[in-house]
């Protein structure tokens, strides 16, 4: 994530590899089953088999057909068949957010969405495993307020079933062994919108209503459960694919690659879109774009397919977007190869106070600049490919990405980052708030701060403490050894303090775990001197 008072303007060129493709990209106009699930979806299916009937006359000529959701009695009286799975994933941050008791292997998310009235009817199947050690009578998913659950099946048997407080308990009608794979399909219906408090003051996280009538889901530390139940913790990692049924003029985006696989009836006056990300990630990482938007095919220099969407209000993003191919090769020959099959962005052209890392496809704002869109294209390796167990650690996705703009800007020749660093080690040495909180651990509330502004600083002084090669072998061993996989700070100073040869842990306390303004030998290593 990159927050609007970052942003800096640095010189564009274009590259040839982007090319103008063809609108509507990913419409399925073929019937395909109606089934997206390895479980028969509810009956009469919404989301995902809505009915192929003519709208109704008099029916507005850019809304979907009606869908009606079956009717079903919320409640969770039976007793649990084994031991009851906690409604909290563990995170001190966010107690509230995530589950326990399985972790998830997939999320197949089917949905309507009618812009005219902002009503979204869904079907979701979440093939998840049993983890809790026992046999698990009863678990938790995360799903907002504004979504009212209908029916829940799980392994093809009706579920009992409550909501409260965002969650969704579900109560099967016979327990879940240790180790025992099951499939929960789960019918929902509602208007989504902001969950309250996300993205740490930055805007609320959840389902933005755009000025065209369209949508965008986005947020961190969440947004998931505002329009699907997920459980929504960043180390329980899925693969995603998400079909999509919308009025005719519309269009829609998401992670990954167009696909389609059994896809539902084509309703008159509508398209069917749908994208799958084969690769596991957390569930704020998730995106639907549905808009009247264009679209910009590529390849970037390894291959790796790029697929880009304007809004639009943001076609003037297009000559960022047509950089892409120069920023991954960028980031490529710091990181290593690129993690993902696909690439790209989405420039939704509204003022929201943040662009975000949504995998395979970052969603950016109007204010998107170059240092934006290589931010978010740096997390596709630090904290898309390697994920934080907590967001206590969340310099690792923080930190890295904005230090990799002051790699990108070195690169091009706009910055000396030596003397760059000595300008605002110099200014900020007598500013006291600069230092007051941690860049590890730094409380609930204060994630998205420091992390932006002192944590680049912190980089470059490692960098200079241990020496240019063993940094850039840092960089790339951390992500070949955690790519796919979740991490902790902890993780990353051992690996910094054995590539070092050495022990670092007093100079990493000082920049990454205490306050105040390091002490010399640690704020000038190397060859950082004043």
């Amino acid at each position: 994530m990159k927050a609007l008072v970052l942003a800096c303007t640095l010189v564009l060129t274009s590259v040839t590899a982007c090319t103008t493709a063809t609108s509507g990209y990913g419409v399925a106009e073929q019937p395909g089953t109606a089934s997206n699930f390895s479980v028969n979806p509810p009956s009469p299916p919404v989301a995902g088999a809505p009915s192929t009937s003519a709208p109704e006359s008099g029916a507005p000529a850019d809304s979907a057909p009606a869908v009606t959701a079956p009717s079903g009695v919320a409640t969770n009286n039976a007793p649990p068949d084994g031991a009851v799975g906690s409604l909290s994933g563990g995170d001190p941050y966010y107690p509230n957010s995530g589950n326990g008791g399985y972790d998830v292997a997939s999320y197949d998310v089917a949905v309507v969405y009618t812009p005219e009235t902002g009503e979204l009817l869904g079907t979701v199947g979440i093939t998840a495993t049993v983890n809790q050690g026992v046999r698990l009578g009863r678990m938790g998913f995360d799903l907002q307020n504004t979504m009212t659950v209908s029916q829940v099946a799980i392994n093809g048997k009706n579920a009992s079933f409550s909501q409260a407080n965002s969650k969704l308990i579900i109560t099967p009608a016979s327990g879940l062994d240790e180790g025992a794979s099951f499939v929960a399909v789960i019918t929902y219906s509602g208007v989504p919108g902001p969950i309250g408090g996300g993205t740490a003051g930055l805007g609320d996280g959840g389902w933005y209503t755009l000025a065209s009538g369209g949508a965008v889901a986005i947020g961190e530390p969440y947004s998931a459960s505002a329009w699907f139940p997920a459980n929504e913790i960043p180390y329980d990692e899925a693969t995603f694919r998400v079909t999509a049924t919308v009025p005719e003029k519309w269009k829609v985006i998401s992670n990954g690659l167009p696909t389609q696989d059994s896809l539902p009836p084509t309703p008159a006056g509508s398209a069917v879109f749908q994208w799958t990300e084969t690769a596991a990630m957390s569930t704020y990482l998730t995106t639907l774009y549905i808009d009247t938007f264009t679209t910009t095919q590529g390849v970037t220099a390894s291959g790796i397919p790029i697929i880009n969407a304007y809004a639009t209000s943001a076609t003037s993003s297009q000559a960022l977007g047509d950089k892409t191919a120069s920023y991954v090769s960028f980031l490529e020959s710091i990181y290593g190869p690129y993690p993902f099959d696909s690439v790209g962005g989405i420039f939704i052209g509204e003022n929201i106070g943040f662009a975000l890392e949504t995998q395979t496809r970052p969603v950016y704002p109007q204010w998107v600049d170059e240092a934006t869109v290589v931010h978010e294209l740096a997390h596709q390796w630090f904290g898309d490919a390697v994920t934080l167990t907590n967001w206590s650690d969340v310099c690792l996705n923080e930190c890295f990405a904005s230090y990799s703009q002051w790699q990108w800007q070195e690169a091009q020749g706009y910055e000396n980052l030596d003397k760059l660093y000595l300008q605002q080690v110099a200014t900020a040495k007598s500013q006291p708030s600069f230092w007051e909180l941690p860049l590890v651990d730094m409380g609930s509330g204060n994630e998205f701060g420091d992390v932006y502004t002192r944590g680049p600083l912190a980089l470059h002084a490692l960098r200079a403490e241990m020496g240019a090669e063993a940094f850039s072998t840092l960089l790339k061993d951390w992500v070949k050894a955690y790519s796919g996989k979740t991490a902790s700070w902890t993780d990353f100073e051992a690996m910094a303090n054995k590539l070092a040869g050495r022990d670092l842990s007093a100079f990493l306390k000082a920049w990454f775990r205490d306050t105040g303004v390091p002490a010399d030998q640690y704020l000038y290593p190397g060859n950082l001197k004043p």
